[in-house]
């Protein structure tokens, strides 16, 4: 078949699944439109898993001597050549010549034969049930954990299945932090060398702030920030005032950092009287030796223990050292509202909204079964859900089950028939790694505490 004639057919199964015109659509139902927006969904991955193909060959050839199949047709490399043909950003280009990689035979199997170094992997990409960005993403990470054995892979994939890519990418960023704290080290150290900040004025009087920032000098900045950000949201909603303008949540960030810096030159005056809390988590082994991982709840990259514990010096940061039994998390029906201490606690299970994984700075803490209705104010009782999440779960019938230690979903039977429940929390985007040996003299390097 020549290639018009190819794309020809191609476009006429096209426009009987999704014609070009959108007013063709007005006439669908609500789960006809939703039929389809799977359906193409589907065949988007078949045909972008045969553009990774292509695009593995194109980096394959363009490796050649000779300077290469890329440089021959006018491009940088492979990565420009892929992205100028699909007319996409670089980051396209590079996942799909990382997932044209997966499934390239990269080893051996049985002595014999050969076959893909990730088979599950690969095996998910060719029957469409993973992306190529969640198939590069994935693979990047195993590259990484090499010797981390099948069960990861495993894991990896059936994340893979479930997780939208934003949140596949904090699994692996995680998971990769976990697996190597001695490279999340080095690169903490590259990091806050590479911190900057600069202010340029333009010839109209504008000024452009620029900063690059490590994890945890943005940190606290992030915390302050959100904190604003939210309380006018917040008020504006309470008062009635209508969606917020374009763009409002910048001007808000901007505003912010113009009162802290005020602040800081008459520091002997009120400050913006919105209480903000930065909540460091440590493991107690980890409080105590310095090695392992920590977290803080305003950003998501882990933080290697030292940095954590570094953190936690400062007064005005929370350090909460996981399994002290210093403050009281289980109040029952003793008050309305949920203590600090509680919040805290709920943020240690959710990791932020336990329904789509927003940052806890950006989520309240809601009763389950409101307290109006007789619902205690303890953990099993308890949620964070972001203002997004809480109006979609009441709205739409979502059932939320918790305990102390988890928190699931119930979807109505409109969304699954079948209402069957759904992981949330924190614990959807964890999973469990093989023990590795503790990197020798590791305890030497320890800075004190």
């Amino acid at each position: 078949m020549e290639i018009s004639e190819a794309v020809a057919v191609v476009t006429r199964a096209l426009d009987a699944l999704v014609p070009a015109t959108p007013d063709a659509l007005a006439t669908l139902s609500e789960g006809e439109v939703t039929a389809r927006t799977t359906v193409l969904a589907q065949i988007r991955r078949q045909v972008d898993l045969r553009g990774a193909v292509l695009a593995g060959e194109v980096a394959r050839r363009s490796d050649t001597s000779g300077g290469g199949m890329a440089r021959r047709h006018g491009h940088r490399n492979a990565v420009a050549m892929v992205a100028d043909a699909h007319g996409g950003t670089t980051r396209e280009a590079r996942d799909l010549i990382t997932a044209g990689a997966v499934l390239t035979d990269t080893g051996v199997a049985d002595g014999s034969a050969p076959a893909p170094r990730w088979p599950m992997l690969a095996a998910a990409l060719r029957a469409g049930e993973v992306s190529t960005a969640k198939a590069a993403l994935v693979k990047d990470t195993l590259d990484v954990m090499c010797g981390a054995g099948t069960d990861v892979e495993a894991r990896l994939v059936g994340k893979a299945r479930a997780l939208s890519l934003a949140d596949l990418t904090k699994v692996c960023t995680d998971v990769k932090a976990r697996w190597d704290i001695g490279q999340l080290e080095a690169r903490e150290k590259r990091q806050r060398g590479e911190r900057y900040l600069s202010m340029t004025e333009g010839v109209d009087g504008m000024i452009t702030l620029h900063a690059t920032m490590d994890p945890a000098s943005a940190a606290p900045i992030k915390t302050f920030l959100d904190a604003q950000v939210r309380r006018t949201f917040a008020t504006r909603r309470n008062d009635g005032a209508g969606p917020m303008p374009a763009g409002e949540a910048g001007r808000i960030r901007l505003d912010s950092l113009v009162d802290l810096a005020r602040h800081g030159l008459r520091c002997n005056h009120a400050g913006t009287s919105v209480s903000t809390t930065l909540v460091v988590h440590l493991d107690e082994e980890a409080l105590r030796t310095g090695i392992g991982l920590g977290r803080c709840d305003a950003i998501t990259t882990p933080l290697t223990a030292a940095t954590a514990r570094r953190l936690a010096v400062d007064a005005q940061i929370i350090p909460l050292v996981l399994g002290s039994r210093s403050q009281p998390l289980d109040l029952g029906y003793a008050t309305r509202f949920f203590t600090p201490a509680q919040r805290i606690a709920l943020a240690i299970r959710d990791g932020g909204c336990a329904f789509c994984h927003a940052p806890t700075s950006f989520c309240d803490a809601h009763h389950i079964i409101p307290a109006s209705q007789g619902g205690p104010s303890d953990l099993a009782n308890g949620v964070l859900l972001c203002t997004r999440c809480h109006h979609r779960i009441h709205d739409d019938g979502w059932t939320i089950h918790a305990t102390p230690t988890e928190v699931g979903f119930t979807p109505p039977a409109t969304i699954d028939p079948q209402q069957r429940p759904r992981q949330g929390g924190k614990a959807t985007l964890h999973i469990d790694l093989p023990p590795r040996a503790p990197i020798a003299d590791a305890a030497a390097t320890v800075p004190p505490f």
